[in-house]
């Protein structure tokens, strides 16, 4: 993964089409690890959403 820095969050969340810069699976891999160490931190009672636009002009 490069050290250059890429906006990810917005208001919103974390967006991002799969597989294509800035929402690689480097990044997707990093960003799961991350909420992971805090969510356990925590005693693991954290919900998550995620979710899929379905418009047919996201495909």
């Amino acid at each position: 993964m490069t050290k250059d820095r890429i906006k990810i969050f917005g208001t919103d969340g974390v967006r991002g089409r799969a597989n294509e810069l800035p929402m690689t699976v480097e990044v997707a891999l990093a960003l799961g690890r991350a909420a992971g160490k805090i969510f356990r931190r925590h005693n693991g009672k954290h919900k998550v959403v995620i979710g899929k636009d379905t418009r047919l002009s996201c495909y």
